[in-house]
């Protein structure tokens, strides 16, 4: 039996450092407020590619097959990261789409082409009509579709970054329609192959007991599935750890879910093994007061140097 992992990553405000006057992030530029000079992109860019090239290394002896990124900015930092010196002998490429979000972030995938191949992608886009008119709209970053192919399976992959949670969750029925949108679309892929392997993956703004992601996506963390329910094995991890701390409090916003078809011991297809949290010492911070939590490149406008306000998460898979 063989395994592989697959990966997801909320990378911070990885930006390049040339000011786009279409979007809201001049501040990722030399003369903006963070300073990011060019020393600083590439100390970025030297970071997020070696850890990417040690996620699931000890499990399976290789990087992800796939990883799906979010907070990225443009092809110009894809670019960068796999033919960084971390990840160039790997083979990587990838996929991505321009998004409306106003600061400029997207969602991207990452993919090793001497074992994926594409066969077809799209952006997931929404637009949140505001009450009480209903004549004003907002945006955010799109739901990246592909379907790929590994070793003669089909998988379908979305990779989500839903919107966030500030100023006391204004965004929480703009969220609501993307997990909406994403229950919808497996639902059509289902539909058309009830035995269809299919991985949502991203940073959902809210933990895996959220109840509003619960209800609509219909997860759980029961092997024994129901249905068309998503297993979501981060249900299991939640108490214990997280991917991010929040006023000094773990959560875990950055999740996996899985269709019933990597479950089944009959089924010929790719099984799902085991979750993970990429902890490393690397990432963690190890100042007294934020030990343990993820090494961020910034808190607020003060540049720390580290790598994310997130730490990855992984899963091994065995075929």
């Amino acid at each position: 039996m063989n395994s592989a992992a697959i990966a997801f990553y909320n990378t911070e405000n990885f930006f390049d450092t040339i000011d786009n006057p279409e979007k809201y992030e001049n501040e990722y530029t030399p003369e903006g407020s963070r300073k990011w000079t060019q020393k600083r992109y590439e100390n970025k860019v030297w970071k997020i590619s070696s850890v990417i090239s040690e996620i699931g290394m000890k499990e399976t002896g290789a990087p992800p097959l796939f990883i799906g990124l979010a907070e990225i900015e443009n092809d110009t930092v894809l670019k960068d990261l796999i033919n960084s010196e971390h990840l160039v002998d790997f083979g990587y490429d990838f996929i991505h789409f321009d998004s409306p979000d106003e600061r400029g972030i997207d969602n991207a995938l990452l993919y090793r082409k001497e074992f994926i191949e594409e066969i077809k992608s799209e952006p997931i886009r929404l637009i949140y009509r505001k009450p009480p008119d209903f004549t004003s709209v907002d945006y955010s970053r799109d739901i990246l579709y592909s379907k790929i192919s590994f070793s003669h399976q089909v998988l379908h992959v979305f990779v989500v970054h839903l919107p966030s949670r500030r100023d006391v969750d204004v965004n929480r029925e703009f969220r609501n329609q993307f997990l909406g949108e994403i229950r919808n679309r497996v639902n059509e892929v289902l539909l058309f192959d009830p035995d269809a392997q299919i991985v949502v993956m991203g940073d959902f703004n809210g933990n895996p007991n959220d109840s509003d992601a619960v209800e609509i996506l219909q997860t759980t963390f029961d092997k024994e599935i129901h249905g068309e329910e998503l297993y979501n094995p981060m249900m299991g991890m939640m108490y214990k750890t997280g991917s991010l701390k929040h006023e000094g409090r773990w959560i875990l916003f950055d999740q996996i879910l899985f269709t019933q078809s990597f479950l089944g011991e009959s089924n010929p297809k790719l099984k799902f093994d085991s979750a993970h949290i990429y902890n490393d010492r690397s990432v963690q911070d190890w100042n007294r007061r934020f030990k343990g939590s993820p090494f961020r490149t910034y808190a607020g406008t003060k540049y720390l140097g580290g790598y994310s306000d997130h730490f990855p998460v992984y899963a091994i898979l065995n075929y």
